[in-house]
């Protein structure tokens, strides 16, 4: 529009461009989730960290891996794997772990059905 028109029927521009408050908006919630995200996936209901494993024979290798729990009450178990060298699982064991230590290092001897050269922990819950 020219300057006149502007004049005649009082239009007047906007001082804040039409992005700013959807951006404003988008930039608070955004933050705010993320800001909740990184608390909550930086400390874990359980941590565990894989220490070693040792080949003990062609049916047999032994994990040593240390956990730490966010609430010791509660009953938890970790599912540990052996594999082979072409990354097939040859052995899987699921472990209980005993309640009330908010801090446990465990040595666990998994059966194999053929040699592993690794193991792992899959998961814990």
């Amino acid at each position: 529009m020219n300057e006149y028109l502007r004049n005649r029927y009082g239009i007047r521009e906007s001082k804040r461009p039409a992005w700013l408050a959807p951006a404003l908006v988008l930039a608070i919630v955004g933050g705010g989730w993320l800001l909740w995200s990184a608390q909550h996936f930086s400390t874990p209901e359980i941590r565990s960290t894989l220490i070693s494993f040792q080949e003990i024979s062609d049916s047999k290798i032994s994990i040593r891996y240390s956990l730490e729990f966010k609430n010791p009450a509660i009953s938890h178990s970790c599912l540990l794997s052996a594999k082979d060298y072409g990354v097939n699982t040859v052995g899987q064991l699921t472990d209980q772990i005993p309640t009330g230590q908010a801090k446990i290092t465990r040595e666990v001897i998994i059966p194999t059905r053929l040699r592993a050269v690794n193991a792992g922990i899959e998961k814990c819950f």
